[in-house]
């Protein structure tokens, strides 16, 4: 029997390497494969590295995006970020994720 999640925001299939800081300095990479306007999920986290409440910020290259973690379980946590993305914004960071030619995205 399939099982369908109704989501409050579209959410898109990314890869892309991403650095995770914690508030007190500490700092760990992961794979971002979710990407929402509102929060995204990051997976090969090391177990217990995250937990929920965490005051975080993942870099995605030379973008950061200040959240928190909401979920954290088996290497894997979902985070909610502080400030939504613009519709621009979203779209540039799931083109880099799926490593889309910068042209492309620009449809030139």
């Amino acid at each position: 029997m399939a099982v369908f999640t109704i989501r409050a925001r579209k959410r898109y299939a990314v890869r892309q390497e991403v650095s995770l800081h914690k508030a007190e300095g500490r700092r760990t990479r992961g794979l971002l494969i979710e990407l929402s306007s509102e929060g995204c999920r990051i997976s090969n986290l090391k177990r217990g590295e995250c937990v929920a409440g965490d005051s975080v910020t993942v870099e995605i290259g030379d973008v950061t995006l200040p959240g928190r973690v909401y979920w954290a379980h088996d290497g894997v946590a979902g985070v909610r970020l502080d400030n939504a993305l613009f519709g621009n914004q979203l779209a540039d960071l799931v083109a880099i994720g799926r490593c889309e030619p910068e042209m492309a995205r620009y449809g030139t």
